[in-house]
Order: structure tokens, then C-alpha cells, then sequence
């Protein structure tokens, strides 16, 4: 379990993946599974990282 995060800082992609922005200051977003298991980390480019994120479903 890689810990709970508030769900503003969380978004559904699909029924079991969740992307999450880490905490910390790293610039780099995870892909986890529902259970909190990281399945991917994908970086960010730099004009990104420094910015707020937001992800919407289509």
C-alpha cells in the first residue's frame, strides 16, 4: 500500500488504474491500481511539474 492520498490528488483512469501526482516535489506521476500498488511511474517535463495538473475524463 503506498499510503492514502486525499482524492483531489487522485483521478480514476480506469476501472482498476488511478494516476496520482507523488507528494513531495517530485516530478513525476504514478499509475497505481486500486489497492495502492504502482504499476508505473511516468516523469513530467519540467514546463509541467512547476505547474498545478488537472486530469478530466473526455
Amino acid at each position: 500500500m503506498l499510503g492514502t492520498l486525499p482524492m483531489a490528488e487522485v483521478a480514476r483512469v480506469s476501472d482498476d488504474r488511478l494516476l496520482y501526482r507523488r507528494p513531495g516535489g517530485y516530478r513525476d506521476v504514478v499509475l497505481a491500481d486500486p489497492a495502492g500498488h504502482e504499476r508505473q511511474r511516468l516523469p513530467l517535463p519540467r514546463e509541467l511539474a512547476e505547474r498545478t495538473v488537472s486530469v478530466a475524463p473526455n
